[in-house]
């Protein structure tokens, strides 16, 4: 172990105090060469140390943080901008440790005060000097999960304190970070390590939601009946075309297997929903993820090449579809490739209703961008060469449902005689198999009237065998 080196504080003495100090002082060290310097004059800012904490909401997707008006913020945009009025800086929760207090506690203390939220047992993110040049100030920063249950009101600060509680969403958080628009350097250490941990975060959420729930079972009758449905497949085929096949496969996702393509429709912020989450986009988000032995996220690999694939754009127009690999999906359930499609506008929690006219692109513009895929030179090679084509089977989940807001019915009618209208007018078509998810029974009441529909129109036939 290195021997430290050597110091002697010569003087100190308080030049001023206030609500901060200053000291200066007289201070000799050893220097590289191992010989002492001569005395040498320093002055520092000196407050005592500070906690900081991000607050994270997984359910909501989103972080709590503060937003108040600061003095040095608005002198130091001033020099930029001389007519700037602006004094406010979203920030993490922060404060001083107070004399004789623990930096834990004053985390919880201060997150109490300033946004109302009860935290127990912080994570200790890093201990950093805020101005090593001239400040002796230590920051302690944490991190915490809130819930809802866990705001217990009366945020704003205590005494003159004028703090406004902000939530962002985490899609914001980490456009901020890429557009280096985070001021506060708590915040962005913060989000830095958020990003990193954030995928082990929700695969814990995942455990314990799963132990709650069968620890705890809450499903009510009517619950079980609208439930998954066991797996099985329907088949129809495209009249005159009978090696081209539109149908359904019933039940969960995840009971899925040899389909080669797996469409994931997402709002047009390209977000995937965490991994606790109940929708498609969670399904093939967490079983995508590489997992260490014990099942844990050690690699968000199909939301990662996904924000890779949105880039700076932050979002992208409604119909745009974006290609990912598959993951571990391609050896669990021989998946090749997902499909990315913004069939909703806006973000999370906004409510939007899907167009059906929108959504009636969004799947024909999936179908042909499969069919780009497989028409690649390479694939045309291999294919040459008596390979059949790898991507020759996709899976489509019920488009518009859910968040898009529309009826099962209307959105089976709309999305299936997109793929029908597409499929017959392909000249030599690679995709062969297009399969609709029908998690629960009305789901699979509706593709089949959507189905038998196209039959009495004549677009589709029933097999003998399906």
């Amino acid at each position: 172990m290195e021997e430290p080196r050597r110091v002697e504080i010569v003087k100190q003495t308080r030049l001023f105090e206030d609500f901060f100090k200053v000291d200066e002082v007289v201070v000799a060290h050893e220097r590289r060469d191992g010989k002492m310097s001569p005395p040498e004059r320093r002055l520092i800012f000196e407050r005592g140390d500070s906690v900081a904490v991000l607050l994270l909401d997984l359910a909501a997707k989103s972080v709590v943080l503060t937003s108040q008006f600061r003095i040095p913020a608005l002198v130091g945009r001033r020099r930029t901008d001389p007519a700037s009025a602006d004094g406010w800086i979203t920030e993490a929760v922060a404060g001083m440790i107070e004399p004789n207090e623990k930096a834990e506690s004053a985390a919880i203390r201060e997150t109490m005060e300033e946004t109302g939220c009860r935290i127990r047992n912080p994570t200790l993110i890093a201990r950093f000097f805020s101005s090593p040049g001239g400040a002796s100030e230590r920051v302690f920063l944490y991190f915490a999960q809130v819930r809802g249950a866990d705001n217990l009101g009366g945020a704003g600060g205590v005494d003159d304190e004028d703090v406004e509680v902000v939530r962002m969403t985490l899609h914001e958080l980490f456009d901020r970070v890429d557009n280096h628009s985070i001021e506060d350097p708590k915040l962005l250490i913060a989000a830095y390590w958020l990003q990193a941990h954030l995928p082990a975060l929700q695969a814990r959420e995942l455990l314990i939601e799963g132990l709650q729930q069968r620890v705890h079972p809450t499903a009510t009758a009517s619950e079980a009946a609208s439930g998954p449905l066991p797996p099985s497949t329907r088949r129809y085929a495209i009249k005159g075309r009978e090696d081209l096949i539109v149908g359904y496969k019933t039940g969960p996702i995840d009971g899925i297997t040899g389909v080669s393509i797996w469409v994931n429709s997402e709002n047009t912020d390209m977000m995937m929903d965490r991994f606790i989450g109940k929708t498609i986009s969670a399904k093939i988000r967490l079983l995508g993820a590489n997992k260490d032995e014990s099942g844990n996220v050690v690699e968000d690999t199909i939301a990662d090449e996904l924000r890779s694939a949105v880039g700076l754009r932050g979002h992208v127009k409604i119909g745009t579809v974006l290609s990912t690999r598959s993951g571990m999906l391609r050896s669990t359930h021989q998946v090749r490739q997902v499909l990315h499609v913004a069939s909703v506008e806006g973000g999370p929690g906004e409510g939007v209703r899907a167009d059906p006219a929108k959504l009636k692109e969004c799947v024909k513009g999936v179908l042909a961008r499969a069919e780009r895929e497989n028409n690649r030179l390479w694939k045309i090679l291999l294919r040459t060469w008596r390979h059949p084509s790898d991507l020759d089977s996709i899976l489509v989940p019920m488009i518009g449902c859910g968040d898009g807001g529309l009826p099962v019915e209307e959105a089976a009618q709309t999305i299936i005689g997109a793929a029908v209208e597409h499929i017959s007018s392909v000249q030599f078509p690679t995709l062969k198999d297009i399969y609709f998810l029908a998690y629960r029974a009305a789901d699979r009441n509706a593709c089949e009237q959507a189905l038998r529909n196209l039959c009495e129109e004549g677009a589709l036939v029933r097999p003998e065998r399906s």
